[in-house]
């Protein structure tokens, strides 16, 4: 057999981790079509960009650590890596930026370590971490595209004129001088005035407005929603345990209800809008989940959601960048193996060594000698 073809259980293996990827895409799938539906045709351009970017990169590492291109390729990792660091930056931003996060999500977060699952840091989040501290103006302006009126409806539909606009953000240079490419640039609810207060979706109710249409800025908080209903199908399905995500929802509700007051609310946020208001669900559910990065055992999964989701609330409220997934998720990958190491759980009838007995002088212990 040659040294570099993937023996049969690799195959094996790598069948399934493509089976448990393709239903974690399946999941986000929802939430990427209503990202769609309001941010317009950014959101596709930056996933196919991301894609077609991830794929070469990390076929060019395999190629130069020679390693099976097709076999590794083919477990689809490489293709939620893109489809979630890609649904995490703004649409909007230069083709260079993506391309920039990607390499370094792939490279540097991924292949340097040895490629999948020897990788101790979340390749998507590190991609965009790195680009948040690089360019914290790109990465916070949502652009949010004209809309084309359908003459028959009235209504406000994706068309030509706004893809052409996402198309000149993307690849700056381009002219499209018989389009309109001006559109409204924005942050997420969180980040307007520090922390906002009210909630589309209950303002679009209060005032009789469409809870559906994109001129009621309820985008956010239905992703959100999206993002939710995919989690709990991948726990359903068993992807993921509930541990991780349960626990990080649990704390950021927890200290929003502990630090909320009506009069301070613009300044510590809702915890309504700590959950809906941002990007609090992919990471609970699709980012934190990361087999690789994260705890294994159960006890070690409640305290790493826990370490995030306070780390999520704290660096809202009291530090500098409100996107705090990113921040948070890599602070809880550094903690992960000394997590793993102090909450692994006791085999039964394993006798701690600290508090074993000393054997006699001279008497070997049969046991010991046993395992040896």
């Amino acid at each position: 057999m040659n040294e570099h073809q993937p023996s049969i259980p690799a195959q094996l293996a790598a069948h399934r981790t493509a089976d448990l990827m393709r239903q974690v895409i399946l999941a986000a799938a929802p939430a990427a079509l209503i990202s769609t539906w309001y941010f317009g045709y950014g959101v596709v351009l930056n996933l196919l960009v991301a894609i077609c970017f991830a794929y070469a990169l990390e076929a060019s590492a395999l190629y130069v650590r020679r390693r099976p291109i097709q076999h590794h390729l083919a477990d689809s990792s490489v293709l939620v890596t893109a489809m979630l660091f890609a649904l995490s930056v703004p649409p909007g931003i230069p083709w260079w930026m993506i391309a920039l996060g990607t390499g370094f999500a792939v490279l540097l977060a991924k292949q340097v370590f040895g490629g999948l699952g020897q990788n101790p840091f979340n390749p998507a989040m590190a991609g965009y971490l790195f680009l948040l501290l690089a360019f914290p103006l790109e990465m916070t302006a949502w652009h949010v595209s004209e809309a084309v009126i359908d003459p028959d409806s009235g209504h406000s539909v994706l068309g030509l004129a706004s893809f052409c606009g996402q198309l000149e953000l993307l690849f700056p240079g381009l002219i499209f001088s018989s389009f309109d490419i001006d559109g409204l640039v924005m942050a997420t609810p969180l980040i307007e005035s520090k922390l906002a207060s009210k909630s589309a979706l209950m303002s679009a109710w209060s005032e009789g407005r469409s809870l559906l249409a994109r001129g009621s800025e309820t985008g956010w908080e239905w992703i959100n929603v999206a993002y939710l209903l995919g989690g709990l199908y991948l726990i359903i399905k068993r992807i993921i345990t509930w541990h991780i995500p349960m626990s990080i929802l649990t704390t950021v509700l927890g200290w929003s209800l502990f630090f909320y007051s009506p009069e301070q609310s613009a300044i510590v946020g809702t915890p309504y809008l700590h959950l809906f208001g941002s990007a609090t669900m992919i990471g609970a559910f699709f980012i934190a989940t990361d087999p690789v990065s994260a705890p294994t055992s159960n006890p070690a999964r409640v305290v790493y959601g826990i370490i995030i989701g306070s780390c999520i609330y704290g660096v809202r409220v009291w530090g500098s960048y409100l996107d705090a997934i990113a921040i948070a998720v890599i602070f809880g990958n550094f903690l992960a193996p000394l997590l793993d190491h102090m909450l692994r759980p006791r085999i039964f009838g394993q006798i701690s060594h600290s508090r074993a007995a000393p054997a006699p002088l001279g008497q070997a212990s049969t046991e010991n000698t046993a395992h040896e």
